[in-house]
């Protein structure tokens, strides 16, 4: 379900991973402007709010009709691969750059989360940061043929209820290609999300429930070597859950 709600534009509420991925398709659908981003043709929303209700890293709405090539990409991006590709249909960028599980891992960002929610639980400061200084440099040197995180910052909150502890997620985009690759996006914020969970629990031996997922998307699009493609994915989806 998505809400067009002026003066702040477009905001998704999901009930569930693949609710918001489909809504936040046929919202750009609906109500997105033709335009132009570094000479490609796109339909595109700007400034975009979504929330999603507790999720689960088997989303049945994405396993039915997401594509399972590009989830299982941006999944190894995140967990394991070290380079960084673009499975795009027309890649934006050559393979080189560090992908987000490179950066997790020379960072220590995952154990850094951990940590801080051990000692301070109701910190503000639990925050995974992407871009770099040499990203800034290579993209101001290849202007045509540059990489930078499209997920700029991921952050991690623990809420205090009776007895638990509420975990949510929010994460900021300054970019999302929304048809072809947001559902494996959100499926891997999602497993990463668990596995902090999981290992908050363990170690502050207290239970701990997986709570909502908020994020803010600068620009959300979709390219118009996709637009075909996406609109029959609207109806589709539009014909299971709408």
């Amino acid at each position: 379900m998505y809400l067009k709600i002026d003066p702040f534009g477009v905001q998704i509420y999901g009930k569930s991973l693949g609710d918001a991925w489909l809504s936040l398709v046929a919202a750009i659908i609906k109500h997105g402007n033709v335009c132009f981003d570094e000479k490609r043709k796109r339909i595109a929303l700007q400034n975009v709010r979504i929330q999603i209700n507790r999720h689960s890293v088997s989303d049945k709405l994405i396993e039915e009709l997401g594509d399972k090539k590009n989830l299982k990409e941006i999944i190894d991006l995140t967990f394991k691969d070290r380079k960084m590709r673009d499975c795009d249909v027309v890649p934006s960028f050559k393979i080189g750059a560090k992908s987000y599980y490179q950066r997790i891992k020379e960072g220590q960002m995952d154990e850094f989360i951990i940590k801080r929610l051990c000692l301070i639980p109701e910190s503000k400061k639990a925050v995974m940061v992407f871009p770099t200084r040499q990203d800034y440099r290579a993209v101001l040197k290849n202007p045509w043929d540059d990489y930078l995180p499209c997920i700029v910052a991921l952050q991690f909150r623990l809420i205090e209820a009776k007895g638990y502890w509420k975990i949510n997620t929010v994460f900021f985009c300054r970019s999302i290609d929304s048809f072809q690759k947001f559902h494996g996006n959100l499926i891997a914020i999602s497993m990463l999300s668990h596995k902090i969970m999981n290992s908050l629990h363990r170690k502050l031996k207290k239970k701990i429930i997986m709570n909502s997922m908020d994020g803010f998307i600068t620009d959300a699009h979709i390219y118009g070597e996709n637009i075909k493609a996406a609109k029959k994915l609207y109806k589709k989806a539009n014909s299971i859950i709408w």
